[in-house]
């Protein structure tokens, strides 16, 4: 008679699931997040600060040029709009590195932070649909700066075409690719 290994009765002890070192390690990883929530915000707040900077800066040169007579000139007002919309395009690249922080301290750190509705991120989706919007209007505000000191020629044409070509790429991205996966991540990793 052939005798089988005797079974113990008792299983072995399974690790507590918060003792799994590769959880522990995944855990401390949000600290890589954090990382690049603070960078990005520090970004947004160093543009936000020097275009609001800029901005006093432009308002002074107006102010100084007043008696000179030089606002008479059209070469004056078209050089004033191109700065205009050059501190709009760094308002919105702090704005979108702004939008990066915030969407990703709401994944990975803390998902119940206290934003606007507009600015809730719930899905990576939600932050590429967001940051996608914001991306194209900054690449139309860069057409309308070049086409504000054009000074004629075929150039700004590649400009337009090749920001027509990334405006609709993107869309067809986001209707093509956008919804996918689970609608909401952040209930999934935070019950």
């Amino acid at each position: 008679m052939s005798t089988s290994p005797s079974v113990s009765a008792e299983a072995p002890e399974a690790p507590e699931p918060g003792d799994h070192p590769v959880r522990r390690l995944l855990s401390l990883s949000r600290l890589l997040i954090l990382l690049s929530v603070v960078g990005s915000f520090v970004a947004s707040a160093t543009l936000m600060i020097y275009g609001v900077l800029r901005a006093i800066g432009i308002i002074y040169d107006l102010v100084a040029s007043v008696g000179s007579g030089v606002l008479r000139e059209d070469a004056y007002g078209k050089m004033l709009i191109a700065d205009t919309i050059a501190l709009i395009d760094m308002f919105l690249l702090g704005t979108v590195l702004f939008i990066v922080a915030a969407g990703q301290y709401q994944l990975f750190i803390d998902p119940r932070a206290q934003l606007p509705t507009w600015l809730r991120i719930r899905s990576l989706d939600d932050l590429k649909s967001l940051l996608t919007g914001v991306i194209i209007v900054a690449l139309l505000v860069t057409f309308l700066g070049a086409a504000v000191s054009w000074k004629g020629g075929a150039d700004i044409l590649a400009l337009g075409l090749a920001i027509a070509g990334v405006v609709i790429a993107a869309n067809i991205s986001m209707r093509n690719f956008g919804h996918h996966g689970p609608s909401n991540l952040t209930d999934e990793l935070h019950p």
